[in-house]
């Protein structure tokens, strides 16, 4: 009964073990708002993979974002769209806007190609992707974002739906409570 209990328990976490290490998003860019000379600021997107991950950004292929669009919403709620086209590793592609102008957001959406990739830098295996990819920067602080201040992470999200930790366990507590309630059974039988 112990041997048939550790090979559970044992079983149990190497199943565990592929699904706590799975990553649900992981890093491919920025986007930054910044001043780039009086009387301009500019919205920066920079593509982080592959040959431009910079040596920590997990992504080692190289990734191109397809179809770039910035949708800027002014704080008078006039929406400004930027069609800025591919952007490849190592390049950065910017909208220039006055710097009177004052913004409450800004959204990035993107297409992955490929949208299948290999990882390093700490991470490792193969990711899939929703090729779709898709962040929005928010002011910090305040009501309206700040040039030189105002930068967020874009991240590529799994197109894997793996279970929760929490399934697991309540499928492997199931498990092991089958396997006591046999084992229980077992050795009433014996005994008889």
């Amino acid at each position: 009964m112990k041997h048939c209990f550790s090979i559970l328990v044992l079983a149990t976490f190497l199943a565990m073990l592929p699904i706590t290490a799975m990553a649900d998003e992981v890093p491919v860019g920025d986007l930054e708002f910044n001043n780039l000379f009086t009387g301009v600021n500019d919205f920066t997107v920079n593509n982080f993979t592959g040959t431009n991950n910079l040596g920590f950004f997990p992504v080692a292929d190289n990734i191109t974002f397809d179809n770039v669009v910035l949708t800027a919403t002014e704080s008078n709620g006039t929406i400004l769209t930027f069609d800025v086209g591919n952007l490849a590793p190592g390049t950065d592609t910017s909208a220039q806007v006055a710097d009177s102008l004052l913004f409450t957001q800004v959204v990035f959406s993107a297409t992955l190609d490929p949208s299948t990739f290999t990882l390093t830098n700490g991470f490792s295996g193969t990711f899939a992707a929703d090729p779709t990819l898709s962040f929005t920067l928010y002011p910090s602080s305040g009501a309206d974002l700040v040039a030189g201040v105002d930068l967020g992470t874009i991240d590529a999200s799994s197109s894997i739906v793996t279970p929760e930790p929490s399934t697991i366990s309540l499928f492997a507590l199931g498990l092991l409570g089958a396997a006591g309630f046999r084992a229980r059974k077992h050795l009433t039988n014996k005994r008889v």
